[in-house]
């Protein structure tokens, strides 16, 4: 950008308004030509600055070469503002008969009663006619609107600008969160593995500790792989994925390619992990798992993702003293062929039938909202995300009554994942 006292004006702007003050020249005789600009410098009141003048000059000192006319008190020039539709050529142009410049002729550039600056021209020898004079408000119309863009342009580099510094510095402090992350992690995974070794097998603290152990080592990857995807987040400007290369912003895999599973050992962990939740919060979980299930085709970090987050919702919502049962049945053939279905359910407090057409939104907690229970309104959003890129249907089902006695609504989450062939 090119700077002309507090005035910034760009190449392409200065440009355009030569090629204009050329066209004045050359087609009605004018003699000499400047565009000011209306600017706010160090006070409240505007004032004119010369950007341009013609003939044009090496110099910085283009000012001298068209002065603006004084007021009778001697004070700078003041341009009454005139009406669009307005023909009377005497409200435009000023005349000074015994100076130098009898004919000069100034026009506001305005837009919506805003002026933006002025055009002033004029020839020593000719009077204005006035078709002359409809000319020369041509060029000052297409000088307004090319200020007008300049000036958004300005302003949209300003705003990019302001959003690269921002994202710059969300991008360090992510950086620095998940590097000081580590040195935590590591050492309570360490100190899982000594009380591992410290405990007998049948000790029941043993489980736990093979709990800690594995939780640290899934919050491990779940790191390493969102540390790696950033990587390439940040330092691509225009990062596109090629239809199916879908990934996840945890997951850098490609999660729509998928394999066969072992639904039941995939699971074990879960279960051994959200029981102990479970029991710390004296709530009883129940589970129901057909023991000859077929393997499933399924994307296995994916499908944890899923899980854990439907598991750890109905801990969360669910009150002390309730209930949480996990079944897993073969579904017969249907038209979409054979399936295992993964059903979720609590006897928690239910979801709304107006929540529930919004519940896989990000961030939308419906009444839980005003609710004494934290949450980011995420959980869901990133199953739903992760199923439909697995092809895992999801369906969803409160009130849900599936004990007798039940005091609240509950909710069944269903999920129905394809078998493999």
């Amino acid at each position: 950008m090119a700077e002309y006292e507090e005035v910034f004006v760009s190449k392409e702007f200065i440009s355009l308004c030569q090629s204009q003050l050329i066209l004045l020249a050359q087609n009605l005789a004018v003699q000499e030509s400047a565009i000011y600009l209306t600017e706010r410098v160090k006070g409240d009141e505007p004032k004119l600055i010369p950007v341009i003048v013609y003939p044009f000059s090496s110099g910085d000192n283009n000012g001298n070469l068209l002065l603006l006319p004084e007021s009778e008190e001697g004070a700078d020039f003041e341009f009454n503002l005139m009406e669009e539709r307005d023909t009377n050529l005497n409200k435009i142009i000023n005349y000074i008969p015994e100076s130098a410049s009898p004919y000069q002729l100034l026009l506001p550039l305005i837009h919506n009663d805003c002026m933006v600056g002025l055009l002033a021209t004029n020839r020593s020898t000719k009077p204005w006619r006035k078709q002359e004079v409809l000319q020369v408000q041509e060029v000052a119309h297409t000088i307004t609107f090319a200020r007008l863009l300049d000036q958004k342009q300005q302003i949209s580099e300003q705003q990019l600008k302001r959003y690269q510094q921002l994202q710059k510095l969300q991008n360090d402090h992510l950086d620095d969160f998940f590097h000081q992350l580590r040195n935590p992690l590591t050492a309570i995974r360490t100190f899982g593995k000594l009380l591992i070794k410290r405990l007998k097998g049948d000790d029941q603290n043993y489980t736990i500790a093979q709990g800690i152990v594995r939780e640290g080592d899934r919050l491990r990857d779940l790191i390493q792989d969102f540390s790696e995807d950033w990587k390439v987040v940040s330092n691509t400007s225009n990062l596109s994925l090629e239809q199916g290369q879908s990934t996840s912003f945890f997951l850098t895999e490609n999660i729509q390619k998928l394999e066969k599973v072992d639904l039941k050992q995939l699971i074990k962990p879960l279960i051994m992990g959200i029981d102990s939740i479970a029991q710390d919060k004296n709530i009883t979980f129940m589970s129901d798992i057909d023991d000859d299930l077929p393997l499933i085709s399924s994307n296995p970090k994916a499908l944890t993702e899923v899980l854990n987050n439907l598991l750890d919702n109905a801990v969360k919502y669910t009150p002390e003293g309730g209930k949480i049962c996990l079944e897993i049945v073969k579904q017969k053939s249907t038209p979409e062929g054979e399936k295992i279905v993964v059903e979720i359910s609590d006897t928690g407090y239910g979801i709304p039938p107006e929540d529930q057409k919004h519940i896989f939104e990000r961030h939308y907690r419906g009444v839980q909202e005003e609710g004494d229970i934290d949450g980011t309104g995420l959980g869901l959003a990133i199953v739903k995300e992760l199923c439909d890129k697995m092809s895992v249907d999801i369906e969803i089902f409160s009130p849900s009554f599936w004990i007798k006695n039940q005091q609240l609504n509950g909710t069944t989450f269903s999920l129905f994942i394809p078998i493999a062939s």
